[in-house]
C-alpha cells in the first residue's frame, strides 16, 4: 500500500510542478548564506529566532542551518535567492540581530553537485546491494538465498522510498544514510533465518520443504521480534528529543525498521521456498 501510495503522490507532485520527491538543497542547489552574529548563538536559539525571520523574508519554509563549532557563525541554506531576496535577507539580519552586514556572505549551491550527490546516492545503495547477493551467495552456496533477500531488501527500499513521498520528507544527506541502515538491519535478520533453515535442511531431512521453512520462521521468530522492538523504541526516542534533521532521518528509519522486521520473517523465507520448488506444484 506505502509503495501504491507513493509511486501515485510522485506522479502528483511530479505533473503538478513541486518535484516528484521534496529534494533538499543539496540535491536540487540553493543559496547558502554566511552570517557570524555578535552572540555564540544556541540551535534552540537558532531554530526559534533566526529561522523564522528567514523563512518570512524569503517566504519558503525550508531552511537549513548548521553552527560552525567553536565559533559565532551559523550557514544557513534556503531556496536559490535573487539579488534582492539577498539584499532584504541582509537588511532582516542586521535590523533583528545587529549583525554587521560585512559579516554576511552567500554563494550558490551548485546544481552540478547535487546532480552529482544523486548518483552517488543511487549507486550506493546498488553497490551495497550487489555486494550482499554476492557474500549471501557465496556464504549458503545457493543462489535462491541470495535472490530472495535482494527482493525483500528490494521490498524495503521502495517502501522507504513511498514513505519519503507521502510525508513529503526533505530527501537529503540522511536518505543516503537511512537507505543503507535500512538495507543493512534488514538483511541481519534475514541472514539468521536463512542460516536456520540450513541447519534444518541437514537435520530435518524426511521433512516437507514447506514445513522446514515454517519451523526456522518460527524459531527465530522471538528472536526477530525483539530485534525490531529494542531498535524501533530507540529510533523513536531520538524523533522525539531529536532536533528537526534528526528527526528526519528518524522517522524513515522507524518506518524501515519495522517494514525489514517484516520483510524478514515474512517474505524472504517464503520467497526462498518459491524459488526452491521452482513453478513446480506440490503433489
Amino acid at each position: 500500500v506505502v509503495i501504491v501510495a507513493g509511486w501515485l503522490m510522485m506522479g502528483v507532485h511530479g505533473a503538478g510542478g513541486d518535484g516528484v520527491l521534496n529534494y533538499s538543497m543539496e540535491f536540487k542547489g540553493g543559496t547558502s548564506t554566511n552570517v557570524t552574529f555578535n552572540e555564540d548563538m544556541s540551535l534552540e536559539d537558532i531554530s526559534s529566532k533566526v529561522v523564522p525571520v528567514v523563512t518570512k523574508v524569503i517566504g519558503d519554509a525550508e531552511v537549513q542551518t548548521q553552527k560552525v563549532t567553536g565559533t559565532n557563525e551559523v550557514i544557513i541554506k534556503t531556496k536559490t535567492l535573487s539579488v534582492d531576496q539577498r539584499q532584504a535577507l541582509n537588511d532582516a539580519l542586521v535590523e533583528n540581530f545587529g549583525v554587521e552586514e560585512d559579516k554576511i556572505t552567500a554563494e550558490s549551491i551548485s546544481g552540478a553537485v547535487s546532480n552529482e550527490m544523486k548518483r552517488d546516492a543511487i549507486a550506493a545503495v546498488i553497490i551495497a546491494t550487489i555486494c550482499m547477493l554476492i557474500y549471501i551467495w557465496v556464504r549458503f552456496k545457493d543462489i535462491r538465498f541470495a535472490g530472495s533477500a535482494v527482493l525483500a531488501l528490494l521490498h524495503d527500499v521502495l517502501v522507504v522510498a513511498g514513505f519519503y513521498a507521502v510525508a513529503r520528507i526533505t530527501l537529503g544527506n540522511t536518505f543516503i544514510a537511512c537507505m543503507l541502515t535500512i538495507v543493512g538491519y534488514s538483511i541481519n535478520a534475514t541472514i539468521v533465518i536463512f542460516d536456520r533453515i540450513r541447519e534444518n535442511l541437514g537435520q530435518m531431512s524426511k521433512a516437507n520443504l514447506a514445513e522446514i521453512v515454517n519451523t526456522c520462521i518460527s524459531q527465530t521468530m522471538r528472536r526477530s521480534v525483539y530485534t525490531t522492538l529494542t531498535t524501533f523504541v530507540m529510533v523513536v526516542i531520538l524523533f522525539i528529543l531529536g532536533v528537526s534533521a534528526i528527526r528526519e532521518f528518524a522517522a524513515p528509519l522507524m518506518v524501515g525498521i519495522i517494514c525489514g522486521g517484516y520483510s524478514s520473517v515474512c517474505i524472504t523465507g517464503a520467497l526462498w521456498y518459491v524459488l526452491k520448488k521452482g513453478v513446480k506444484k506440490n503433489k
